[in-house]
């Protein structure tokens, strides 16, 4: 059976660590660029067959990363990508991309907010976590 457990939810950025029979088999880390799509992202696939103006159009993307200590098995990965794929709402604005991270070292740390920016630094985030009060976790997590 596999589970999700919200690690951290803040505005712009969750992370979730999925589980199976009681052992974690990745991250994924939804983040709200609140941007287009770069020109790097464009270049991908299937983006890079789509026509210009269509691509131009969304004004939103959001970057999935599945994050894990070594390369999925096609199954888990297919039903990872397909899971978190329904998270986003597809519109003529907004889209999503998907993109699979090895991480060696993932599971060496315990799981706290250095732990978090390690991770968004492998995949290439922009995103940084800052120290806050712990008394205030609570309240970010239930935002």
């Amino acid at each position: 059976m596999i589970t999700l457990h919200r690690k951290l939810k803040l505005r712009d950025l969750e992370i979730f660590q999925v589980v199976r029979n009681g052992t974690i088999i990745s991250y994924v880390v939804i983040e709200d660029t609140r941007n287009p799509f770069t020109e790097e992202d464009k270049k991908l696939d299937p983006l890079c067959y789509m026509d210009e103006e269509d691509i131009n159009a969304i004004l939103n993307v959001f970057r999935m990363s599945i994050v894990n200590d070594e390369k999925l098995n096609e199954e888990d990965s297919d039903f990872i990508t397909s899971f978190f794929s329904d998270f986003v709402n597809n519109t003529n604005l907004t889209n999503f991309i998907i993109k699979e991270y090895i991480q060696e070292d993932l599971y060496d740390y315990e799981v706290n907010i250095q732990f978090f920016n390690k991770i968004l630094k492998n995949i290439g985030s922009n995103y940084i976590i800052e120290e806050f009060d712990k008394r205030n976790w609570i309240y970010l997590s239930q935002d």
